[in-house]
């Protein structure tokens, strides 16, 4: 199982959407993360303190940007 969590404004992480796939997360994550311009990360449910990745909206929303 893989979460994926938003950084809070004080910096916390706000646990959001569970995922049985790391590739399904990923997408989820990623979708989020363009259209709320946060950051997300993915943790497996098993080691909550090991990020699997990171992903920053602001920088995906200004490489969507770019190519487009």
């Amino acid at each position: 199982m893989y979460c994926i969590e938003r950084r809070g404004p004080d910096h916390q992480w706000i646990r959001e959407l569970n995922f049985k796939t790391e590739f399904k997360a990923l997408i989820g994550a990623r979708r989020k993360a363009i259209s709320t311009l946060s950051t997300y990360r993915i943790v497996h449910a098993m080691w909550p303190n090991q990020a699997v990745c990171y992903v920053d909206g602001p920088e995906l929303a200004n490489e969507v940007e770019t190519k487009g």
